[in-house]
């Protein structure tokens, strides 16, 4: 019972914090919130996480994100919140606890994905005991694919529930994007064809990411551009060229969801078109580049590849062309890296897997070779598992709110809208022919690119308006189908034969390794073991090629040519 106190009151604890990083960012870079009803307040949360994730990239430079850090800076969250004074603070606050009331059975997990046994836990664990180290990359291959969610949630250790909150953000993500959608479904008077790319957004991925185990660093960013997106969409006013202030609030967020997954840069396409969609160019870019909400963007982004440099000597990991690593003495070598990438590519495309691999990878993964295995493994399987949630979400939708009638809705203007799917078209087909995985920022764009037009047919034709029990009923509904495939997973964890099976209530599954110890000249200590788990850090692999040197109190990692 005194663990699941302490498990609750840790996660309440930091996501107050979030939601006063939220409203600090909201001072430092608009305007002051006077009332939570105003249109800027459904940023708060992900500002929130924002800011924190600077401020973790910055303070990793230079101290661990030990207990003492992490309290002082949650304290500072929290005290903020508290003596924040504007118009519906309460009713805001109701809203946010509800909806992770609603959500928070997804929380309690045994099971986690296998990535954070094999360097998500580990890297941010060192994250907390260490000040960064110059070429972890060398010690894991993990270590070369950063998420800025292993910066954030290495904040969220904290006494008595240690490691065991790093998922928290996970959910705070989904909390945020719930709050986000159903205000701007219900409460805002926005144009029905937003409106149903919200509603389609809210059910399917509330059905498709209900299982937080599964989340890993890839599933919050895909959250977070979604909205972005459709957002943008709304400023744009789908036939307008003026350029929209509102804007500004949606840049840090991109640069965000950059540094949550780098693949996110194609997103940047998006920026260009902003610039160009209005009639005043040389205004749009000066309203642009001289406002705070671009700084923040440039710092956040400024130090999240520094970040990759000092671990990979690679400005862009694992981009070739960026890497240094053959003049740094941390630096991993710029074949190291192309290979890494190719192995990247070679798993998404379904050429590689637990029990098999391909013989002639090169020749795989060129030319579209590696189509009908990718079909075969990939799309027949989780790929049509995912088109079923969405394509039942469409038909779901239909029958709820539209009318049979087919009087077409003339108050359109396709400018905008066709220039903005144009460029997400583009994006999809990128990531089709390097990247086919839904991990790799497939559930967005493949939701965009199916979700935009449809909306635009439910928009052709008269409709029943989004509102009232019908609507009431959706969300619950969805809600309800959400916590029963979290029940059923968690009595399924209960009652497992396996090593996850859920006997640490309401903690997930550690398991305990057995490891070796590498103690060089400089002094550091490596742990060496397979898939590190929670084993003390620096963890991962080391030859006779690996050493270590000192200069300046920071460790340098490389290997002798």
């Amino acid at each position: 019972m005194i663990e699941y106190i302490i498990f609750v009151s840790s996660f309440y604890f930091l996501l107050l914090s979030v939601i006063g990083y939220g409203l600090i960012f909201q001072n430092l870079c608009f305007e002051k919130i006077k009332n939570f009803n105003d249109e800027n307040s459904i940023f708060i949360g992900f500002n929130g996480l924002f800011l924190i994730t600077l401020i973790s990239l910055i303070t990793s430079l230079f101290v661990p994100h030990n207990f003492f850090h992490n309290l002082i800076l949650h304290i500072i969250g929290i005290v903020f919140f508290i003596i924040y004074k504007a118009e519906n603070k309460k009713k805001y606050l109701k809203y946010i606890i509800l909806i992770s009331i609603l959500v928070f059975s997804a929380v309690l997990i045994s099971k986690t994905n296998d990535d954070l046994s094999y360097y998500h836990l580990s890297f941010t664990k060192y994250l907390t005991e260490q000040k960064i180290i110059f070429g972890m990359g060398h010690l894991s291959h993990g270590y070369n694919l950063l998420s800025s969610l292993f910066f954030l949630n290495s904040t969220f250790y904290l006494p008595f529930i240690n490691f065991f909150s790093f998922h928290f953000s996970l959910i705070f993500f989904l909390i945020f994007f719930n709050f986000f959608v159903i205000r701007e479904i219900i409460l805002i008077k926005n144009d029905e064809l937003i409106r149903f790319l919200y509603l389609f957004a809210f059910v399917f991925f509330n059905l498709s990411f209900n299982r937080l185990a599964e989340y890993g660093t890839d599933k919050a960013g895909q959250l977070l551009v979604v909205i972005l997106i459709i957002k943008l969409l709304h400023y744009l006013n789908l036939n307008k060229n003026k350029f929209n202030l509102n804007i500004l609030f949606l840049i840090p967020l991109f640069g965000y969801c950059i540094s949550l997954k780098t693949y996110f840069l194609s997103y940047l396409i998006l920026g260009v078109l902003i610039l160009f969609l209005n009639s005043k160019l040389v205004e749009s870019i000066r309203n642009i580049f001289v406002s705070k909400s671009f700084l923040f963007f440039l710092v956040l982004l400024i130090f999240y590849f520094s970040h990759h440099f000092i671990s990979t000597g690679c400005l862009i990991s694992p981009l070739p062309f960026t890497c240094l690593g053959d003049t740094l003495i941390w630096g991993r070598e710029k074949n190291d890296i192309i290979n890494l990438s190719i192995w990247l590519e070679q798993w998404a495309k379904a050429g590689a897997g637990p029990n098999f691999r391909v013989e002639n990878v090169k020749e795989y993964i060129e030319n579209f070779n590696w189509i009908s295995n990718w079909i075969d493994r990939y799309f027949v399987g989780k790929f049509l598992d995912q088109l079923g949630i969405l394509f039942s979400t469409f038909i779901l939708i239909f029958l709820i709110f539209k009318n049979f009638k087919t009087e077409l809705n003339k108050k359109f203007s396709y400018r905008n809208f066709t220039l903005i799917y144009s460029l997400i078209f583009i994006i999809f087909f990128v990531w089709l022919i390097s990247h086919p995985t839904l991990r790799y920022g497939g559930y967005s764009v493949v939701f965009l690119v199916i979700s935009l037009p449809i909306s635009l047919l439910f928009y052709f034709f008269q409709s029943k308006k989004i509102s009232g029990r019908k609507l009431i009923f959706v969300i619950l509904f969805v809600t309800i189908l959400f916590n029963l495939k979290n029940i059923t997973r968690i009595h399924k964890e209960f009652n497992s034969n396996d090593i996850f099976r859920f006997e640490n209530f309401p903690y997930y599954f550690i398991k305990e390794k057995n490891f070796e110890t590498h103690t060089f000249e400089s002094g550091l200590r490596i742990y060496q073991t397979h898939h590190c788990w929670a084993t003390p850090t620096p963890c991962g692999h080391v030859d006779n090629k690996t050493f270590v040197k000192k200069k300046n109190g920071y460790y340098f990692i490389g290997k002798y040519k």
